[in-house]
Order: C-alpha cells, then sequence, then structure tokens
C-alpha cells in the first residue's frame, strides 16, 4: 500500500496533467465549482497547496506557480519527519498534519477532475490516489468535510458505479 507522499504526487502529477492541457482561450471557462472560471479553480488549488507546503516546512506563495510550489513540498516531503506533530495555529490547530496533508491532497486530486471537466480533457484520475482519497474522506467527520469550504452533500450514484464515480459523488459532484 502506499503512503500519504505517494499519494499526494500521484494527485499532483495528475493535477499538473491536466493544469497543462489549459489553452489560453480557457482561462475564463466555466466550471461546476459554483461561479468559478478555471482560472479561479487553479488559483484555489495553488492556494491550498501553498497552505500543505507551509505544513510541511516549505514556504511558497500561489504566484510561485504550480511547478515551483510541486517541487517545495515534494523537497519537504523527502524529511521523514515532515508528518509529525500536529498543525499549530489556524482553524485545524490541532489537527494532525498527516491528516491536514489528507485533506490537500483530496483537494487537488478532486480539483484535477473538475479542471479536466472544465477544459474537456480525460478525467481519469490516478486508480490508487482515488481509493486512499476515498477511505480517508469517508472516515472524517461530517462537520469537517460538508461544509461550504471543503465539499457539499454527497450525490448518489449507482452501487456498481466505478472507485472513481463513487469518489466523485462522495465530494459532491455528478460523475
Amino acid at each position: 500500500m502506499q503512503g500519504p507522499v505517494e499519494i499526494w504526487l500521484l494527485s499532483a502529477d495528475s493535477f499538473e496533467a491536466k493544469l497543462a492541457a489549459v489553452s489560453e482561450d480557457q482561462w475564463d471557462a466555466p466550471t461546476k465549482c459554483g461561479d468559478w472560471t478555471v482560472r479561479d479553480l487553479v488559483e484555489h488549488a495553488l492556494f491550498w497547496q501553498c497552505n500543505l507546503a507551509s505544513v510541511v516546512g516549505a514556504q511558497v506563495t500561489p504566484e510561485d506557480g504550480w511547478e515551483t510550489i510541486k517541487a517545495a513540498i515534494t523537497r519537504a516531503l523527502e524529511d521523514p519527519t515532515a508528518l509529525d506533530g500536529t498543525l499549530e495555529s489556524g482553524p485545524m490547530t490541532g489537527m494532525p498534519k498527516h491528516q491536514a496533508m489528507g485533506l490537500a491532497t483530496a483537494d487537488v486530486l478532486v480539483h484535477g477532475w473538475d479542471l479536466a471537466r472544465a477544459i474537456g480533457v480525460d478525467d481519469t484520475l490516478p486508480e490508487a490516489a482515488v481509493q486512499a482519497v476515498h477511505m480517508g474522506l469517508a472516515q472524517a467527520p461530517p462537520e469537517l468535510i460538508r461544509n461550504p469550504q471543503l465539499f457539499g452533500p454527497a450525490i448518489e450514484v449507482p452501487a456498481d458505479a466505478s472507485a472513481q464515480d463513487q469518489l466523485i459523488g462522495f465530494v459532491g459532484r455528478q460523475p
């Protein structure tokens, strides 16, 4: 089984591939994330990945761009103690760092799917990441994940739906 670092890397690589497919004329295109454009969606994802960077001891800003953010997080995660301890400030004070990383992983994975749907490219997500993120989110307290800052109400999908469709429905999107 892959650990949180490997699952984040799979999710980050998937997001990166979808981000690379955005054409110049798609930045102002709508997404299924409220009234967000593709640009808004990407800026949101970069913001939350910068939060993850600070959790693991890297300092980057959304203006640094995806490549720099991803590289900084990857370098920081080479330290085996990067996910030890708890968050010491902010609205999730006391949350174990590995759980905060799980939320950041879910964010970049799901928003990669959102991005793919918005620009019309393959929305397939890495199977191992889908399974790990769904398992982690299913164990989270509903009051943590079912709020406007994270995920809306779950969308029911058929019992025989793919693992990806089950995750997408769980996070409140129509597969």
